[in-house]
């Protein structure tokens, strides 16, 4: 029994330019992306910094770097008055931080700040939100919305508040 090769090159060639008129290959046109996401950053930091001594300090878990932002993830921004805001995602473009979700600014007196949605503007070191806000100061609490706050004059104004402000009396000074 001869087998000749013949005979199964010929069905194995019959298959393949079957395959090859089966594919119709097209010319399609490439995608063009609007994508500008340049890099990703985890644990990252910028610090602002001025002769003899650091202005502003900013922490995030995670960072990415777009060709005109920075949009960042747990956020902890401290500057030089004692200031500290925290914030679960921020946007910061041009001289501006805008904060989004479950916001809290401490002061080093005791001044506590929450809200949901808090625009840092850096150059006049002005935070606003127009968002309901909740504000705590040696015991006195006030509700409200609409808030601008300076701090660089300490200054604050708000609207539609509600407060309940307990005034701590000064001690005198006690003689025996």
């Amino acid at each position: 029994m001869v087998l000749r090769i013949e005979y199964l090159l010929v069905p194995t060639l019959i298959i393949l330019v079957l395959s090859v008129l089966g594919i119709h290959p097209s010319s399609q046109s490439a995608v063009t992306t609007t994508a500008d996401r340049e890099i990703l950053f985890e644990n990252f930091s910028l610090f602002e910094l001025k002769e003899n001594f650091s202005e502003q300090k900013l922490f995030a878990s995670k960072t990415i770097k777009y060709t005109n932002r920075l949009d960042m993830k747990d956020i902890n921004l401290t500057d030089k008055n004692g200031h500290n805001i925290l914030a679960n995602e921020a946007i910061y473009q041009d001289d501006d931080i805008y904060m989004n979700e479950n916001i809290r600014l401490f002061r080093e007196d005791g001044l506590t700040f929450s809200t949901e949605i808090l625009n840092y503007n850096l150059k006049r070191k002005e935070l606003k939100t127009f968002t309901p806000f909740y504000l705590e100061y040696n015991g006195s609490t006030i509700k409200g919305s609409g808030l601008t706050y300076s701090l660089k004059g300490k200054e604050l104004y708000a609207n539609d508040i509600e407060a309940s402000i307990i005034f701590i009396p000064q001690s005198d000074t006690i003689e025996e």
